[in-house]
């Protein structure tokens, strides 16, 4: 199980200015497996109660498969389709990625909340930033990442873990999310 002070978190995105028209967007990056969705869902929660609504994207929702997942059509689609239309008042509408059917099926639209939360790797990325009120970077321990994301997904995506722990470092270290995150934890 994993825990957070919930608190000590949503009080400092109630405290930060929106940075996309008149939202706050907080991001959630960190490595596979270190408790982003968890997070993510529980501050949604918590921040919807104190603050009347609260909504979360999640980026698997936006990645072009395993191998485009964190490439720049991903930063494109994040602006065009979120960060865009919150700018301009407009709630967000976004193409979902099936992975089963490999393609981009049905579209969701998501309300336009007082704080919108991006969870993902991918969330931190440098042309984010300046619309973000909150940066979160989490992390857990190396040996505990891979068997968290296999014990939730199956054995049958063990390769395409491994690879795709070497493309989240790479994107890690190249716009420095962890160095830019306003607040850090780590999961448990």
């Amino acid at each position: 199980m994993t825990y957070f002070d919930l608190p000590k978190i949503q009080n400092a995105i109630e405290n930060s200015s929106a940075r996309c028209g008149d939202i706050k967007i907080v991001t959630i990056d960190g490595p596979a497996g270190s408790g982003k969705t968890t997070l993510a869902n529980e501050l949604a929660f918590a921040l919807a109660t104190a603050q009347g609504a609260a909504s979360v994207i999640h980026l698997d929702e936006l990645y072009e498969g395993w191998d485009s997942a964190l490439d720049a059509k991903l930063f494109e689609r994040i602006n065009a389709w979120i960060l865009t239309p919150i700018r301009n008042g407009i709630h967000p509408k976004y193409l979902n990625y099936d992975w089963h059917q490999g393609k981009y099926t049905t579209w969701s639209d998501l309300p336009l909340t007082p704080i919108v939360i991006i969870e993902g790797v991918g969330s931190g990325h440098a042309s984010v930033r300046e619309y973000t009120s909150q940066a979160i970077w989490i992390e857990a321990d190396e040996d505990l990442l891979l068997e968290r994301v296999i014990q939730r997904d199956g054995e049958a995506i063990r390769n395409e873990m491994l690879l795709w722990k070497v493309r989240e470092k790479n994107y890690f270290d190249l716009n420095q999310v962890k160095e830019n995150a306003h607040i850090h934890l780590r999961g448990q």
